[in-house]
């Protein structure tokens, strides 16, 4: 495997990671939180958005299809998140809490996928200047 294919890999999962954040906070309720966390919630809904266009134009120009690439990460984290909101809504405070940490770990692991795309561009710029 070369850096090139290893780059179609990483950008595919990062389609599929933008593909399910969508496909999750399309349906969900956060309404159990905050006024700001629900904002912070949004923020990156609207980033993750932005992101899917720009991931999905590089995949064209490198004419990869990402096909059904499932993150089985981002499934389990939705999984949690989808789960705390089906608790009884009696400890609101504690259940947001739950909710923003499970949240943090999505997007951070999102973020560590860009940052991986970002190292592995580098790497091959250095390459074709080398």
């Amino acid at each position: 495997m070369d850096k090139e294919v290893l780059l179609g890999k990483e950008l595919c999962n990062l389609y599929a990671i933008n593909k399910q954040v969508h496909q999750y906070f399309k349906n969900s309720d956060v309404s159990f939180l905050s006024w700001r966390r629900q904002q912070t919630v949004k923020d990156y809904i609207n980033f993750s958005k932005k992101n899917e266009e720009s991931v999905a134009e590089m995949l064209r120009t490198l004419h990869i299809n990402p096909g059904n690439t499932i993150d089985s990460i981002i499934n389990e984290i939705t999984d949690n998140l989808n789960e705390i909101t089906q608790q009884t809504k009696e400890n609101k405070a504690l259940n947001g809490l739950g909710y923003m940490m499970s949240f943090n770990r999505l997007v951070n692991y999102h973020k560590a996928n860009v940052e991986n795309i970002k190292f592995i561009l580098h790497e091959l710029d250095e390459i074709k200047i080398g």
